[in-house]
Order: C-alpha cells, then structure tokens, then sequence
C-alpha cells in the first residue's frame, strides 16, 4: 500500500516545488522592477474603488516613515477583499521596502518566509515592521529636528520642553544635548549662562538654568514695553 502511495507524494512534492518557484521568480520580478512597474501592483489588488492612493514605496526617508507607514496600513485596509491570503499581503507590504535599511529587512524577512513556507498574518507583520523599523525613523527624524531647532522668538518654557523631548526621543547623549541646547538657546541666554557662572553638567540642570534666565530676560521685556 505504501509502494503505491509513493509516486503519489513524490508528484504532489514536485508540484509543490515548481509552483513555489513560480512564486519565487514574480517575486524577485516584482521587487526588481522600477518605480514605473508599481501600477501593475496596484492594478493586480486594488480591486476597489480607491478611497486613498496606494503609498508606494518607503526609499528609507527616515523622516517620512510614520507618514507613508499610516498610509500604508489604510490602502490595505482599503483593499482588503483584493486579498487571498497572508502571502499576498506580505509580500506586496514587503515588496514596498526599499533602501539600504528597510531594503534589507525585507530581502532577509522575504527569504525567511520562503524558505519556512510560512507568511506573518498581517497583524502580526505590523508588529515586526514598528518593532524594526518606527523607533529608528523616529530618532533620526528628531536628531535631524534637534540640531537645527533655534529658539528663535520661542518663549524660553516651551522651547526647553520641546528641546528636552526632542532628545528624549533623539536617544542623544547628556553631553551631546547640552551643547546643543546651548548653541541654539537664545544667544542673550548663553550669553548670561556663561557670564554667570551656571553652566551644569547634567541636562536637566543646565535646561533649568536656561529656563530661570529666559524668564528673567522676558520678564524684563516685558516691563520695558509697559
């Protein structure tokens, strides 16, 4: 009995085979094809009236990421239905990972999954795509933020808590931080922190100083305009 069923596991392992090779090949054709080529994505799944415009791809602008990863989760939401299954989803959310970063995750994530046979449930590829991907967009975003953010006109209080969160979320080192905060500080600011002595080696400290001098300085201002 087992002799007979055996051609029989043999040819359906062989048609397994040869259709994950076909998969396999529209897969590194479609990751392969240039940014003219994305229509035929959209055309293949988008199915549905469109409600809003497929995202295309991320190209590893840290900056953008929470934007296009927002508008991303809506088109697939959008175009649910179009969808057979957690291969369809994945590769086609994979596929629009582009740069040396999150280009990389979705080669390595993509050859994962082929060679397992299992697809992440879309629930769950979210996960794994924040986890990988949201916290580095949002420190380079807030580092790149943070080195060009004058006071300016800012009142001194609500400058020095957006200073603080933004390197909060920059992951920026105390020394790093302070320098920064003293070089785009008001230079009247500055100015005094230095004249008075009240530099400090801590951050929280040397933004407390900063705040107690700005209010000094707008208090005076203020009285001068009266």
């Amino acid at each position: 009995m087992s002799s007979q069923n055996q051609p029989d596991v043999n040819t359906l392992l062989h048609n397994m085979h040869a259709q994950i090779l076909v998969l396999t090949t529209q897969l590194a054709e479609l990751q392969a094809a240039p940014p003219a080529a994305a229509p035929s994505v959209e055309k293949k799944f988008n199915k549905k009236v469109e409600i809003i415009a497929d995202p295309g791809a991320f190209k590893g602008d840290r900056a953008r990421f929470a934007e296009w990863w927002t508008k991303l989760q809506i088109w697939i939401k959008v175009n649910w239905d179009a969808f057979a299954n957690d291969f369809e989803v994945a590769t086609v959310v994979l596929s629009q990972l582009k740069g040396p970063v999150a280009g990389q995750y979705a080669q390595v994530r993509l050859q994962e999954c082929y060679t397992a046979g299992v697809w992440p449930a879309w629930d769950d590829l979210k996960v794994e795509i924040e986890k990988y991907l949201k916290p580095q967009a949002e420190r380079d975003w807030a580092r790149q933020q943070i080195h060009s953010f004058k006071q300016g006109n800012i009142r001194t209080d609500d400058y020095v808590t957006r200073f603080l969160a933004l390197s909060i979320q920059g992951g920026l080192g105390n020394e790093h931080a302070i320098e920064l905060l003293e070089r785009n500080v008001n230079p009247h600011i500055a100015e005094q922190l230095y004249l008075q002595d009240m530099r400090q080696d801590k951050l929280s400290d040397t933004a407390e100083e900063i705040r107690k001098i700005g209010r000094a300085i707008e208090l005076y201002k203020m009285h001068r305009c009266r």
